[in-house]
């Protein structure tokens, strides 16, 4: 039999260890760095994290942790949470402990003044979240492609030489052109020295959309410069000395392939010109670390949507994505849900808004 309880410090060793039991030694959160990092160095606080703990056995049999976000709604905060990084010890599946510890911890949630809790589950936790969970899935998150190799990319996908020869003239084609920067425009890279850019650059755009995850200093800082175990390559486009536009890229490896992920994606209202140059740049960035294809997830209504597809990214088919993308969400606030943040057509969402990219 399992008890739930709540985290300590005394826990996290056992918590990693039982993370890697599930996911190897080699994903990053079964690293203690990262998850120090991921869990109490955030700017909207502390993960909540409830456990289950084996008395018998005098060990945890489960976690459940949300991941506190600052959103802005309707042009004011709004503290909520992510839900990641679910997990149950297999000889303790079917013992309510995915339900019963998430009840208890959306419990403190409130108290924590959270309006909504949301999610990005696999299809494995799916069923759990709307079924036992009363979460609502309000819409897909597309996955965008574009191809910077197509001979490399075959080559890596599929293992034959012979067709990455048949592809080389598609290079060409799918050549990233560089966009000339004018006199008063300028690429920056983020750093700790410049953050106030970011901060500039934010006030320009909250309130784009009517649901936003804050991108201030303090989150690009967080999230992006410092998190342990991963390269970021962040940068902002300047026009006349003011930051208009912000994107961020990551090379993963994703079915063999080496993909150059735009974690984020963002510019200020009238500077579509200003975007396409910084995509550009970001696109010739990660074709020279070695990606032979970029990826973005992107809600389609959104205008950087379309700044994507005008650069030549293409929505994937469902069929090729390699897992489906819903966003989930439980209101502990009903009013939100006057405030427009159960339709997906309010929210900007992308892969930085959560933790896997």
């Amino acid at each position: 039999m399992w008890k739930p309880i709540t985290y300590s410090n005394e826990h996290l060793l056992e918590m990693l260890k039982m993370t890697r039991e599930n996911y190897g030694a080699d994903n990053d959160i079964a690293k203690r760095d990262f998850i120090e990092h991921q869990y109490f160095e955030n700017p909207a606080g502390d993960a909540v994290i409830d456990l289950a703990w084996d008395d018998h056995k005098q060990r945890l049999a489960g976690q459940y942790v949300v991941w506190p976000m600052r959103f802005w709604v309707q042009n004011k905060l709004q503290l909520c949470a992510h839900s990641l990084n679910t997990l149950t010890r297999t000889d303790y599946r079917g013992q309510g402990i995915f339900t019963g510890l998430a009840e208890r911890t959306y419990a403190r949630e409130i108290t924590l003044g959270h309006g909504f809790c949301y999610g990005t589950p696999n299809p494995n936790s799916y069923s759990g979240f709307i079924n036992k969970l009363v979460f609502s899935e309000i819409g897909q998150t597309p996955l965008y492609l574009r191809p910077l190799n197509p001979a490399t990319m075959l080559k890596e996908f599929l293992g034959h030489k012979w067709l990455s020869s048949l592809a080389k003239p598609l290079n060409i084609f799918w050549k990233v052109n560089k966009i000339k920067e004018k006199g008063n425009i300028k690429i920056v890279c983020v750093t700790e020295k410049n953050l106030a850019l970011v901060d500039s650059l934010w006030n320009k755009i909250c309130g784009k959309y009517p649901v936003m995850n804050i991108r201030d200093s303090l989150y690009v800082k967080f999230r992006y410069l410092n998190m342990p175990h991963r390269i970021y390559y962040p940068y902002l486009v300047l026009r006349g000395g003011v930051p208009v536009a912000f994107a961020v890229g990551r090379i993963m490896n994703v079915a063999g392939m080496q993909c150059g992920m735009l974690a984020d994606f963002m510019f200020a209202g009238g500077c579509e010109a200003q975007a396409k140059i910084l995509l550009s740049f970001m696109l010739r960035l990660l074709q020279t670390k070695g990606a032979s294809v970029a990826g973005s997830l992107m809600l389609a209504h959104t205008q950087e949507a379309a700044i994507l597809r005008k650069c030549g990214f293409l929505r994937c088919p469902k069929k090729l994505e390699p897992q489906p993308f819903p966003l989930i969400v439980r209101l502990f606030d009903e009013s939100l849900k006057e405030k427009g943040v159960l339709d997906i057509q309010n929210w900007f969402f992308t892969m930085g808004d959560y933790d896997v990219i």
